[in-house]
């Protein structure tokens, strides 16, 4: 959770890791690099409501943001409102959108890596090419065994919003992945430029075969809070937007307001308010 400081920018940061007898130190070096000023170790849906009114021990903010499981997003609804917040965010998506000049292995590995995610995650592949569709589902069986949360994984491949599909032309893979709006969007092309040029909504997106999601989880320098179930139609990922607002200020002279005077006055008798006008008029009462 973030409180705004009064000249801008992020007066006090807070952080709640799930409690533990002992938070992972790695957790408590990425909290300090992030210039956090507290760690509350209380984590899940009760940190959402502690940031959100306030307790004993934990100070209100202003924002609330970051990923979590169900129980934080039905916590971030609730509060909404009462708090900013960034977006509601289900479990992880992955589209990769291929032809036959990506290279299955590279599909495979990045399809198991977001499945290990959550039982829950939706990896997708689509191609226009069967032969491409055919050695990425084998790829994705061969790799399967070798992973270390392969019972996770198993159970997001299996789930009915995880598949291997092949379209009739890449023209319908983007008009699928444009309907999708995925989290991640992975397009492993030859032209995945002219590609992207056709897809207006994606959380984040990966340019071919050797951009993995990873990368942009821990690396590439985007932040990997994105939003998932469609909304990527309406909003983009956490980023320092998430964090700025905008005062619009207007000073006017005598002869700028002159040059607006009939436009506002016009409008302002359009709608009724009578008033509006004859705040304008007023200025040039001695004409």
């Amino acid at each position: 959770g973030v409180t705004r400081g009064v000249g801008g920018g992020v007066e006090r940061g807070a952080v709640a890791p799930p409690p533990a007898e002992t938070i992972n130190p790695v957790t408590l070096a990425a909290a300090h690099a992030a210039g956090a000023d507290r760690v509350y170790q209380v984590g899940g849906a009760q940190a959402i409501g502690a940031f959100a009114y306030g307790t004993e021990t934990v100070d209100t903010v202003q924002t609330v943001v970051g990923p979590g499981n169900k129980w934080v997003t039905a916590a971030k609804a609730e509060v909404r409102g009462d708090v900013e917040i960034d977006f509601l965010a289900g479990p992880s998506e992955l589209l990769v959108v291929a032809d036959e000049t990506a290279e299955p292995a590279f599909v495979a590995a990045d399809l198991l890596a977001q499945a290990e995610h959550d039982p829950n995650a939706s990896v997708v592949a689509v191609t226009d090419d069967e032969a491409t569709a055919a050695a990425i589902t084998d790829a994705v069986a061969a790799r399967l065994d070798d992973r270390e949360r392969a019972d996770t994984i198993r159970a997001a491949l299996d789930n009915e919003a995880s598949g291997v599909f092949v379209a009739r032309s890449m023209s319908e893979a983007v008009m699928f992945a444009e309907e999708y709006a995925a989290e991640h969007l992975s397009i492993q092309a030859s032209d995945d430029e002219a590609l992207l040029d056709r897809i207006d909504s994606a959380g984040s997106v990966f340019l071919g075969g050797y951009a993995p999601v990873a990368a942009g989880d821990y690396a590439a320098g985007t932040n990997h809070v994105l939003p998932t179930n469609g909304t990527a139609r309406v909003t983009g990922g956490l980023s320092v937007d998430t964090f700025l607002r905008s005062t619009t200020v207007q000073r006017l002279d005598r002869e700028g307001l002159a040059a607006l005077r009939e436009t506002v006055t016009t409008l302002a008798d359009a709608e009724g308010l009578e008033g509006h006008a004859a705040s304008v008029d007023a200025r040039f009462e001695d004409e």
